[in-house]
């Protein structure tokens, strides 16, 4: 690429983060003034932007604004995107750190689905089949989860599968459960104290995709004759810097 189409591409660029920036449609005039560019540079960039649907023109005031080009482009770079993958050395990082198994888990058909887990190197550990589909109501990695999601999705959730008792331990009252929830989602992790099974605890955090909302989860799981609630709380600084980690990895800027 010669010098002068490397130029008129940084242009371009210019003009399409401008109108990102901006809500409200802009006219050349404006796009030029605020861009330092001549008048006429602009209206032949916008010209091509706004033939290949990359613009939109209000026909009215004849200003311009991002078009569904970028919807389009956009839902495809999305739908690239590999969770697993992206998580992956987050998570390992997060096992090297605290020496106990970690997982990630997402929303499958109103149960939550392990998709990874990165196992402790410790003989005496916390296995988990990744695939396993397990109850959300009972564990960190899962309450993380349903503390984020939309209230009603929550009470569908729970009307569907029910708060069936996993240990002496498990929160199976409904309205104990929501106030779990809301103090979940005004700390950011959760705490599983032998909640899904006798003899180990977990602490969990969400992860959010690019629109603000929760696409998954992630749990440090342990024995609990290792990991005390002095000890879960060591950890939670860690677990939300990586689930936060992610989360930007998916475009997250919350």
């Amino acid at each position: 690429m010669d010098n002068t189409k490397a130029k008129t591409v940084e242009k371009a660029l210019a003009i399409i983060e401008y109108l990102f920036k901006n809500e409200e449609a802009k006219g050349i005039t404006d796009i030029a003034k605020d861009l330092k560019i001549n008048t006429s540079t602009i209206q032949r960039i916008v010209n091509t932007l706004h033939g290949d649907k990359y613009l939109n023109q209000d026909p009215s005031s004849r200003k311009y604004k991002l078009g569904l080009r970028f919807v389009e482009i956009s839902d495809s770079v999305l739908k690239k995107i590999d969770l697993r993958n992206i998580a992956a050395p987050y998570l390992r990082k997060l096992r090297d750190q605290t020496g106990e198994t970690v997982h990630l888990m997402v929303l499958e058909d109103s149960m939550g689905v392990y998709i990874d887990a990165v196992e402790s190197l410790q003989k005496n550990r916390v296995v988990t089949s990744i695939g396993t589909l397990d109850s959300l109501h009972y564990s960190a990695v899962g309450k993380a989860f349903l503390a984020f999601l939309p209230e009603k999705t929550v009470d569908d959730i729970i009307k569907t599968r029910g708060l069936k008792a996993k240990t002496c331990n498990t929160i199976t009252d409904f309205f104990a459960l929501k106030q779990n929830l809301i103090k979940i989602k005004k700390c950011g992790y959760s705490i599983d104290d032998e909640e899904g099974e006798i003899g180990t605890r977990c602490v969990g955090a969400p992860i959010f995709k690019h629109n603000g909302k929760i696409i998954a989860s992630i749990s440090i799981a342990a024995p609990s004759q290792r990991i005390s609630l002095k000890k879960i709380n060591d950890y939670v600084p860690l677990i939300i810097k990586t689930a936060n980690k992610i989360s930007n990895e998916l475009g997250n800027k919350y």
